[in-house]
């Protein structure tokens, strides 16, 4: 997705928001795999991975 986003950029088809989702663990107090868990269950339902919307000119 980044990469498409500067290609796209690049090419002069207009701007590309990506957002990406991670975990801080040690802010957290949990290990990666407990953050990791965490991330799946409270933010992948509320942050879908994927093009939520992709036109093309």
């Amino acid at each position: 997705m980044l990469r498409k986003a500067f290609e796209n950029s690049m090419a002069g088809k207009g701007t590309s928001v990506v957002e990406v989702v991670s975990t801080c663990s040690s802010g957290w107090k949990m290990t990666p795999e407990q953050s990791n868990g965490w991330m799946v269950e409270n933010m992948f339902p509320f942050y879908p991975l994927g093009d939520l919307k992709n036109v093309e000119y």
